[in-house]
C-alpha cells in the first residue's frame, strides 16, 4: 500500500507537469493522422460550448463511463501489473498479464480501496455540473467486473456530488447497452471504442472524452471511426 501511495503522488507529479492538449488538437492523433485513415480526415469535434448549446431544452438522463472518462484511475491499474507484494516478492494477482487481469481479489481490491488514490478529471467535474445543473439523471456505467462490496460508487458520489442511491453499475466486460437502454440514457460519455459502440448500438448520442496521454491502458483507439463526437480539450 506505501508503494501506491507513493505511486499515486507520482502520477500527480506528471499530471501537473504534461500539457496534454495544444490548439485543440491532441498529441495522439498526431500519429494516427499520418496514416491517412478516411476516418480521421473527418473528425466531428465538438467544443465544450457547443455542447451545452446543442443539449434539449427539458432535462434528460445522461451517463458517464468511469475510467480514463472521469477518473484518471491507472495508480490502481499500474499496481495490479507492477506490485511485488506477493511470495518472495512476486505479484499477488498472478504470474501473467492475463492472470492479473482476471484476479478476482485484484477487482475487489479496485473497487473497493484503489479508487481513493484515483484522479478525477477536470472535465468530468465540468460536464457533470453542467447536467446537474440542467436537472439532469446521472448514472455511471463501467465495464469492469462486479465486487460483492465496492466503495466506489461512495467514491463517485463524494467527487461529484451526486445522489448515492442506484448511481453505478457495472457490465462486467460486456456491452453496455443494455444497461444503457433500460436507464433511458440518451447521451452517452466515454473514452473507449467500447464505449462508442454501446452508445450506437443503443441507439443514443455518443460522445467521445479523450484518453490521458499518462493514462496505462495502452489498447488501440478508433478515434472518429464510429463518426462518434470527440470532446475537445478533454484528456485531462
Amino acid at each position: 500500500m506505501r508503494f501506491l501511495i507513493a505511486l499515486f503522488f507520482g502520477f500527480c507529479f506528471l499530471s501537473v507537469s504534461y500539457i496534454a492538449v495544444a490548439d485543440n488538437k491532441p498529441i495522439i492523433l498526431k500519429a494516427a493522422a499520418k496514416k491517412k485513415a478516411s476516418h480521421y480526415l473527418n473528425l466531428r469535434w465538438i467544443s465544450f460550448k457547443q455542447l451545452k448549446n446543442s443539449l434539449p431544452k427539458l432535462p434528460i438522463t445522461v451517463g458517464f463511463d468511469v475510467d480514463d472518462t472521469v477518473f484518471f484511475s491507472s495508480p490502481g491499474f499500474f499496481y495490479r501489473e507492477n506490485n511485488i507484494d506477493g511470495p518472495k516478492n512476486s505479484n499477488k494477482y498472478g504470474k501473467t498479464v492475463k492472470a492479473q487481469r482476471r484476479s478476482k481479489q485484484f477487482w475487489k481490491d479496485m473497487n473497493f480501496s484503489f479508487d481513493q488514490f484515483s484522479i478525477p478529471k477536470k472535465i468530468a467535474y465540468k460536464l457533470i455540473g453542467l447536467h446537474k445543473k440542467r436537472g439532469d439523471k446521472i448514472y455511471f456505467i463501467t465495464a469492469r467486473p462486479p465486487s460483492k462490496k465496492e466503495r466506489l460508487s461512495l467514491i463517485l458520489a463524494k467527487h461529484f456530488k451526486v445522489p448515492l442511491k442506484k448511481l453505478l453499475y457495472f457490465s462486467n466486460r460486456k456491452t453496455k447497452a443494455p444497461i444503457i437502454k433500460k436507464l433511458n440514457v440518451k447521451i452517452f460519455y466515454g473514452d473507449a471504442d467500447s464505449d462508442i459502440t454501446s452508445a450506437k448500438e443503443a441507439g443514443v448520442r455518443a460522445i467521445r472524452i479523450l484518453r490521458s496521454p499518462l493514462s496505462t491502458y495502452k489498447k488501440k483507439l478508433s478515434l472518429g471511426k464510429f463518426k462518434e463526437e470527440i470532446l475537445q480539450n478533454s484528456a485531462l
